[in-house]
């Protein structure tokens, strides 16, 4: 980066008040009058030059320095990437209190012959509900998407199969510059988004939309991502157009066209591949491609447009319309213990599935501000899925007696299709009272139908070794069968709020009133058949039967025909408090709710109306130490009704040995959630630091309760309510630089006590959950080269009342790194490198492995624009998918087949019609494939981001 230097040019003659008190004050803008947060005011004593006082400008531009000596300054406001500005300043008079007014800082770079102090961009801010990342700080790989940006950021979890989590919460949107982009679909945003584009990288925790239109709290909340976009990109067509091929027949292919204008956006995309990736990022953007999800590999396409179109905030339409189909096939092998009361038992098990999948989304929005005091919100949504599969496995399910006596073998095969249409529709409208302003009346009206029909043709042939037949031979027990499922529902609900100020509005006091009637109606029709003895015993899968042959017989005692009802109202009172620095939202929620149940089939399993009553109360208070420290507490109460799986009196048998019959008279959870929240960040230091603590109580908790046949081995599930769930965690984290701001240092700690009841063989049994996860991180960044290393450590524990149930420990660490050299020519190599041990699993599921990929590119034309890249995954062959998980009544590990080894060859072609703003004095490209200056300004945005590899110049 280039220094500038600066001249005294104002010299400001000054009266004042106290010698010992003078304050100057000012605010920081650019030549279009906005603000400059984060610029760096810096107050020097002259002649000698030592600092007096330091701050970086507020979120408005404004600054503040107090307590100031009489004496002769000189004020110094720098900006990376800004023409810097001074101010002579002289206090001569007690009491002077100096405004500066505006102080513009210009972008074009004078060389001038004085010295100046650079300000540097925090790397973290942590400010109330919101965590903010400066993307410049944290560099990717030359075409990188947004995805490989967050698996960058401390607290921010990318899972193999692409799901996002920051501080142990599932991201639910991606926002660009707070416009929902692909609706419920984050995936899709950060794996067709280049990292280029973001100046900011926000993680918000806010309220639903119908809390934040109405100020009136309903309970909901969500965790997203926010990405604000470097100026310079916002208005104008940028994109890429990528294919690649390599070993093992590997291929992907993908485009993006993206048009920013002015607030409006448009994206259209589109892709294919089989190499794991549903989304279709890695294209040719990303350096590697996750590893695979939960087992498998797939074939995937998908094509699509977002758009987010409107005149200003007045009226703007926007949503997503794409299509997708995947074809996965998995195999895995599993270990399992089964834990009882006064026993174990281990079942040793191996599966191959192929799924097939088509689906259609449509999420569209509608926001209409009809003037200043009438808004409408409006959200249509449509889904159309089409699935077919076919599965195999089997199983050997031993004692746990010395000998591991043999108890049962089973061989299974199935076959599913099915489709599944989902329609909702929200609509709200929210009225604010000119005649008294802080008085709102809001209506909301929300209808949603759902309607899933899947047919099955399921076939078993079992062994049990405990039992014999006559002519003293193991019993066998073959079975065939037809099962046609079909479930649809109607919801509709209603809801009116109130909001009423208490005096005058400036005083911030408002009661809230709401009251909320919901009703739905549950089907479900599951009717099974029994086919006999299959024709072709031979062949493994049985024929797919989308119709009930002629000959079937109707089992009725594992059919029914299910009709609930469920009606629910909910009155709530409430009082919130607004101020400067103290938020509160406080109040009283009244609900009840009844259920009805009727069996067509059966009407002995018929339950009659019932009701519950449920009484809450909730808060929200936040609390703000200065302009960056807060402290937040919350509390919160639901009901949550049982699902129609789990209500359904009816023998699920599509697995012979692990039936399943739900129960109608289960009761409504109540959970209660509490959280505590501490945000702080230190200007001068750039120290960001972020705490906080959840937990959640719930009564009548929905437990499984199973009974194992000890002769025969199979197991038989239903349903009841318990207390005594309860989940705790907590997380810690700091990041800071280093004197020399080319290191950066990050650490976090992650902890978690889960209490789960349930039952053993029919005894109940508490199972409990610890684990500690600390974590550190350290970065290296230059112009030529940047480093990450991120070792991580994590401890499990499981434990159980039950006597003779052992507890079970389970280690895991390892570390994870990456390093990118920048060279000449547009030369570009990267690499990571992961390791990951693991102790405290069953045998054979313990593992050691190295996964390192590296890849090398060249970027070429005279602009950079095409990248030709060799991509190699895996080098060391040594990818393992496996994974653990601890329940009441068993602790299973699990291994799926997964992409391993592979080189992929590809070709990129990035194109950016603002790329011309980025020209070198001699009419060089200096962004390298259409990104942004690093570490510079760039156009007229991206307050001092990098952006992107160092400017090429040979």
């Amino acid at each position: 980066m280039k220094t500038i230097r600066l001249l005294p040019c104002v010299c400001i003659p000054l009266i004042g008040a106290s010698a010992w008190a003078a304050d100057i004050k000012g605010r920081i803008t650019d030549a279009d009058g906005e603000p400059l947060p984060g610029t760096a005011i810096q107050l020097v004593a002259l002649p000698d030059t030592v600092r007096k006082g330091y701050q970086m400008a507020g979120d408005n531009g404004s600054f503040s320095l107090k307590d100031i000596k009489p004496g002769k300054y000189l004020l110094l406001a720098t900006m990376t990437g800004m023409e810097d500005v001074s101010r002579n300043i002289e206090i001569k008079d007690p009491d002077q209190k100096i405004d500066l007014g505006n102080i513009t800082l210009h972008e074009s770079a004078i060389t001038l012959n004085e010295a100046v102090v650079t300000a540097v961009k925090a790397a973290v801010v942590a400010k109330q509900d919101t965590i903010e990342f400066n993307a410049g700080s944290f560099k990717t790989a030359q075409n990188s998407t947004v995805n490989d940006l967050l698996k960058k950021l401390p607290g921010v979890e990318v899972d193999a199969d692409g799901g996002i989590k920051s501080n142990g919460k599932s991201i639910t949107k991606i926002l660009i510059d707070g416009k929902e982009f692909m609706g419920d679909d984050p995936q899709m945003a950060t794996k067709n988004l280049p990292s280029n584009m973001v100046d900011k990288v926000q993680v918000v925790d806010r309220k639903s939309d119908l809390a934040r239109l109405t100020g009136v709290d309903d309970g909901e909340e969500e965790t997203v991502i926010n990405l604000t976009v470097k100026k310079e990109m916002n208005n104008g067509w940028f994109g890429n157009v990528s294919g690649g091929y390599g070993t093992d027949e590997r291929y992907q292919g993908s485009f993006t066209v993206n048009h920013f204008n002015q607030g409006n956006q448009i994206m259209i995309f589109g892709g294919l591949n089989n190499i794991n990736d549903n989304g279709f990022a890695d294209g040719g953007r990303g350096r590697f491609s996750s590893f695979g999800g939960n087992g498998g590999i797939s074939t995937a396409q998908r094509l699509g447009i977002q758009f987010n179109v409107g005149k200003d905030e007045i009226f703007r339409v926007g949503g997503n319309i794409n299509y997708s189909h995947t074809d996965r096939i998995s195999r895995s092998k599993t270990s399992t213990q089964n834990i009882f009361a006064d026993s174990t038992s281990y079942q040793d098990a191996g599966s191959r599935v192929q799924d097939k999948g088509h689906n259609i989304n449509t999420d569209l929005r509608m926001q209409w501000k009809i003037d200043e005091n009438n808004t409408i919100d409006f959200r249509p949504r449509f889904s159309m899925n089409f699935r077919e599969s076919e599965s195999q496995d089997s199983a050997l399910l031993r004692a746990g007696d010395p000998n591991l006596t043999k108890v049962n073998r089973s061989i299974n095969a199935r076959t599913n299709k099915g489709k599944n249409v989902q329609a909702s529709g929200n609509l709200i409208y929210n009225h604010n009272f000119a005649s008294r302003p802080g008085r709102s009346f809001s209506v909301q009206a929300q209808y949603s139908f759902s309607n899933n029909r899947q047919k099955s043709t399921t076939w078993s042939d079992i062994i049990y070794y405990l039992l014999k037949e006559e002519d003293g031979n193991d019993d066998n027990e073959l079975l065939y069968r037809f099962i046609d499922n079909h479930s649809w529902s109607n919801n509709v609900q209603g809801r009116i709020s109130w909001s009423e100020p208490l005096g005058d509005v400036k005083k911030g006091n408002f009661l809230n009133f709401v009251y909320r009637i919901n009703y739905r109606w549950n089907n479900a029709d599951k009717l099974t058949y029994d086919l006999g003895d299959p024709d072709n015993p031979d062949n493994f899968f049985p024929p797919m039967l989308t119709e009930v042959p002629a000959d079937a017989i109707l089992d009725n005692t594992l059919s029914n025909s299910f009709r609930n009802d469920f009606f629910t109202q909910e009155i709530q009172a409430g009082y919130k408090k607004v101020s400067k620095t103290f938020n509160l939202d406080a109040g009283i929620l009244f609900s009840p709710a009844s259920s009805k149940s009727e069996d067509l089939i059966n009407s002995a399993r018929n339950i009659p109306e019932r009701w519950v009553w449920n009484v809450s109360p909730f808060a929200n208070m936040r609390y703000k130490f200065g302009e960056r420290s807060s402290i937040r507490a919350t509390y919160r109460a639901r009901t949550s009704q049982p699902s129609m799986n789990q209500l359904q009196p009816v023998a699920d048998v599509s697995n012979p040995l692990n039936i399943v019959i739900g129960n109608p008279d289960l009761k409504p959870t109540f959970t209660q959630n509490v959280g505590f929240h501490f945000n702080d960040f230190r200007m001068e230091s750039q120290q960001s630091l972020f705490a906080m603590v959840n937990a959640s109580f719930a009564l009548n908790t929905v437990v499984s309760k199973t009974v194992t046949d000890r002769e025969t081995g199979g197991r038989t599930t239903t349903y009841t309510n318990e207390n005594g769930n309860f989940n705790i965690f907590g997380m810690g984290m700091i990041s800071r630089p280093f004197t020399n701001r080319k290191w950066r240092f990050n650490t976090r700690m992650q902890a978690r006590y889960a209490a789960s009841p349930g039952y053993i063989n029919g005894e109940f049994n508490r199972s409990g959950n610890l684990s500690l996860s600390p974590a550190a991180g350290i970065t290296f960044s230059s112009d030529i080269f940047q480093m990450t290393v991120n070792p991580n450590y994590s401890y499990n524990r499981v434990s159980n009342t039950l006597p003779k149930q052992a507890n079970r420990n389970t280690h895991s660490y390892g570390f994870t790194s990456d390093a990118a050299l920048y060279l000449p020519f547009g030369l570009e190599l990267t690499t990571d490198l992961y390791f990951a041990n693991t102790s405290g699993y069953s045998s054979g599921f313990d593992s050691k492995q190295w996964l390192w990929n590296a890849q090398i590119s060249y970027s070429f034309l005279s602009d950079r624009s095409l990248t030709l890249s060799a991509r190699a995954y895996d080098i060391l062959g040594q990818k393992k998918n496996i994974s653990r998980s601890n329940t009441a009544m068993a602790i299973v590990d699990s291994e799926y087949n997964d992409l391993t080894r592979y080189v992929m060859f590809s070709l990129t072609w990035n194109f950016n019609t603002l790329r011309k703003k980025g020209k070198g004095p001699n009419g060089e490209d200096m962004f390298g494939p259409g990104m942004p200056p690093p570490g510079e300004r760039g156009g007229h945005g991206g307050r001092g981001g990098h952006g992107g590899p160092p400017p090429r110049r040979f």
